[in-house]
């Protein structure tokens, strides 16, 4: 079980990482007529190198080896970004639901995914 300080760490961090991706999202779509799930991609990989680096150096800040660590969070991450592509497609392209409504539901479920995966694998010693 987290610590409620690493748990506002890692609100924190998500925060920071949500706000990078929305803004990219937001700039793919309408400054670079991009489609919502390919500039929802982008702002994910972006975001979540970010993310990594935050949560390695301090929401977890163990001593675990960081090439194991690496290697774990990007499987975590593999997975989190089939989550996302795939609820931003369900939603924008087949329900056709407003964009950035669609990134507030795949934005919850990959939050889900990584609090639990990150906690219990990731970043364990």
């Amino acid at each position: 079980m987290a610590d409620k300080g690493r748990l506002i760490r890692f609100v924190l961090v998500g925060i920071a990482t949500a706000v990078i991706h929305y803004l990219l999202l937001y700039l793919g779509v309408e400054a670079f007529g991009l489609d919502a799930t390919s500039a929802s991609s982008v702002g994910f990989v972006v975001a979540v190198m970010f993310n990594y680096f935050m949560h390695y150096s301090w929401t977890f800040a163990e001593p675990a080896p960081h090439g194991r660590t690496a290697m774990r969070y990007l499987t975590m991450i593999g997975c989190g970004f089939l989550i996302n592509a795939g609820l931003m497609h369900l939603g924008s392209v087949t329900l056709s639901l407003n964009y950035l409504v669609c990134q507030a539901v795949a934005m919850a479920a990959v939050l889900t995914w990584n609090f639990v995966v990150a906690n219990v694998w990731v970043f364990r010693v």
